[in-house]
């Protein structure tokens, strides 16, 4: 049985908690440079709270780093030299140089790396990528997204406040359904976004495809307290698949059939499915089986670079071609 350390006790790491209980694994304990964060969840969740990163390393199998985006770095790293098996959550670093050492790390000392991109275990979500590559919406067109909720100040989590550290809505939030978009789409080209206040509370992201199909990102800090919505569109020759979370569950569809439209409803799985528990279900299955993970080490980079090239293009106000994005340091 998996021995899991989480190094950053906050939210999420709350969240992986609650989830790592309900999976074949000994949660051993949790390392937080707060450490009242760690007793928080220990309270909740049993297992130890470590006086530093080096002792729960030398305790584990398996480290799940859930701190904020840029202390990722030195978990992985050190993780790494330790030979652990790593689950990191996005965005994987700050800096494409700093994900790129993060790779190369794990690639050298042989050391599986999960980047935690979880949209791509949320039902719909899979469900309507289903449909994309079974070819029943002929060849995409265009995809476009919302993903949006209040802002995350205040607190603990005052970094979010911080762009030089969350790199905004943009990294935060965006970075889910570009991750996705990149997924159906293929690789992303150039991409322009427009925003306001330095890319923190709300963005526009237009992405060009390789492939010549076009991506429209709404991502949001700017809605009520409370509220969280996100939307799913993908467009193709020959029908379109959408979802609403604000409306039914099913996954709705409309496929060009000859001269006439057909209609239907796809229910995914329950709707209560978890997508933190499939993902990391996931991760498990894959790390016991040796089997690839859904989301590459170098899936987790290019979410960052062309995250990174989105808050360039919003600061410039003029597109940024990917090629160029791994010089762009915000």
């Amino acid at each position: 049985m998996k021995r899991i350390g989480l190094v950053g006790a906050g939210g999420i790491g709350r969240w992986h908690a609650e989830r790592w209980q309900r999976l074949p694994v000994e949660l051993a304990g949790f390392y937080d440079v707060v450490t009242e964060n760690s007793e928080s969840l220990q309270a909740s969740f049993g297992g130890k709270v470590y006086d530093s990163l080096e002792a729960l390393l030398d305790d584990v199998d398996v480290v799940d780093i859930c701190t904020i985006t840029t202390a990722h770095k030195q978990g992985v790293l050190a993780a790494a030299a330790a030979g652990k098996a790593i689950i990191c959550e996005k965005p994987l670093a700050r800096t494409v140089a700093d994900c790129q050492e993060m790779v190369d790390a794990c690639e050298a000392a042989g050391v599986p790396l999960f980047v935690a991109q979880v949209v791509r275990f949320f039902p719909q979500f899979a469900r309507a990528k289903a449909v994309l590559a079974a070819g029943q919406i002929g060849e995409p067109g265009v995809i476009r997204t919302i993903r949006a909720g209040s802002p995350p100040y205040g607190g603990t989590r005052g970094w979010f406040s911080d762009v030089t550290q969350s790199g905004g809505v943009i990294m935060d939030v965006g970075i889910h359904d570009i991750d996705y978009a990149r997924w159906c789409m293929g690789e992303v080209e150039r991409v322009y976004a427009r925003g306001n206040n330095n890319g923190l509370d709300h963005a526009l992201i237009t992405l060009r495809f390789t492939s010549g199909a076009i991506g429209h990102i709404e991502s949001s800090w700017a809605h009520p307290k409370g509220q969280f919505m996100t939307r799913l569109e993908i467009a193709g020759t020959a029908g379109l698949v959408e979802w609403d979370s604000r409306d039914d569950q099913p996954l709705r569809t409309a496929i060009l059939v000859e001269d006439t439209v057909e209609r239907g409803k796809a229910s995914p799985l329950a709707p209560i499915d978890d997508p933190y528990f499939r993902e990391l279900a996931h991760f498990l299955d894959c790390l016991e089986n040796d089997k690839p993970f859904l989301v590459s080490p170098h899936d987790g980079l290019m979410a960052v670079k062309v995250s990174l090239a989105a808050l360039a293009a919003l600061q410039s106000g003029k597109p940024v071609d990917i090629d160029k994005a791994s010089e762009v340091v915000l």
